[in-house]
């Protein structure tokens, strides 16, 4: 299972996802709510595999 956390600037959580089964349904959700999430004060995520506790990777929501 994956799930998305939310971080805000100082880089505390803020709030999670929903459960996902497999990594791509996880990205594939997260490519059609990543917009809400930044104007709601969302700075970055991290993508954990909840399975084994492990951190898939983390990503900025600011533009390039």
């Amino acid at each position: 299972m994956y799930e998305w956390g939310y971080l805000n600037a100082d880089g505390t959580e803020t709030g999670v996802s929903d459960s996902f089964d497999t990594q791509a349904d996880a990205e594939l959700w997260f490519a059609m709510n990543w917009e809400p999430l930044s104007a709601a004060g969302t700075t970055d995520v991290v993508l954990r595999n909840t399975g084994d506790a492990s951190e898939v990777y983390k990503m900025s929501l600011a533009p390039e």
